[in-house]
């Protein structure tokens, strides 16, 4: 169960987990938006404070965080300074962030902001490049409907992929054909069978529908700032930290530029592939996430 910590002006709802002796691992969630930590916690929370004390926040407006309201704004340099305000309520010296999808965009800003705050980075099939990332969605998406038989639609998809270069256009693409896809939108994220773990843990949490609908608020406005689709990558130059990629065979977000910026502009790196998971690698090979994490970070310590 986790508590509120009042952060800069609001109630944000903080997981922790584990002993205050271990190595501390910040947990930065994707979306925007979406089921926050739950899936993390229900997957990871007791594998991982096992060895580390875990931090998990809900970013503000996000799940059961207190909601943004229509007149306010919000911004990526507001999550982050969320986490760093947080950081100093906590009295923690240093963490490593344990970044998913979104959360890697924030962590490479986070990380060129305050380095000092931060021991070691792993990134959970991120995006550092939102239009990049949306492209290799398109194409999956192309896929997922020429599996439903649509090949005529997924064709024109493929073309307009090869047509089109403005990310603004490519994003309206993507939206409608998530759209055409329907209930099975979400799919191609997956490698297993069972395709809807988010929406079940959101199904079964209390006053769930309204959570969603708060995290989805969140979500159009960041989205609504352009400034998101600019990519990370000379930050990612930056970032002078013991890196660790996590990179699914079967995720869509993680294109393979962005593998290759991450390998040519991180110089203490390394890349571990999960064989059996789509965009959650840490639901679809829970043991296999933990055991890599675990491995990486204490001997990085020792």
């Amino acid at each position: 169960m986790g508590d509120y910590y009042k952060i800069r002006g609001k109630d944000i709802y903080t997981e922790i987990l584990g002993e205050d002796s271990s190595p501390v691992l910040l947990f930065i969630h994707g979306g925007p938006g979406g089921i926050g930590v739950a899936d993390f916690i229900q997957y990871q929370g007791d594998r991982l404070s096992k060895k580390f004390q875990i931090i998990a926040p809900e970013q503000r407006g996000v799940w059961r965080s207190e909601a943004i309201l229509d007149e306010e704004h919000i911004s990526i340099e507001d999550i982050i300074e969320d986490f760093e305000e947080l950081r100093k309520k906590l009295h923690i010296n240093k963490w490593s962030l344990l970044s998913h999808s979104f959360g890697g965009y924030i962590a490479v800003l986070y990380a060129n902001l305050y380095p000092d705050s931060i021991e070691y980075m792993i990134y959970e099939c991120p995006s550092f490049d939102f239009s990049l990332s949306e492209r290799s969605m398109l194409k999956a998406a192309a896929n997922e409907l020429g599996k439903l038989g649509n090949d005529i639609l997924a064709g024109e998809y493929f073309k307009e992929l090869k047509d089109i270069t403005d990310y603004k256009e490519i994003n309206k693409l993507l939206m409608k054909a998530l759209n055409e896809i329907g209930e099975n939108c979400n799919n191609f994220m997956w490698f297993g069978n069972d395709k809807q773990i988010i929406e079940k843990i959101a199904m079964n949490t209390k006053d769930g529908g309204n959570l969603w609908r708060k995290s989805t608020n969140t979500r159009m406005k960041l989205l609504k700032d352009w400034r998101v689709y600019n990519d990370v990558f000379t930050e990612l130059s930056n970032v002078n930290k013991s890196s660790l990629l996590i990179k699914s065979k079967y995720d869509p977000i993680t294109c393979e530029v962005q593998t290759q910026e991450f390998m040519n502009r991180v110089q203490d790196k390394q890349v571990v592939t999960f064989d059996f998971a789509g965009h959650y690698a840490r639901i679809e090979e829970p043991n296999k996430y933990c055991e890599v994490i675990t491995n990486y970070i204490y001997k990085k310590m020792k």
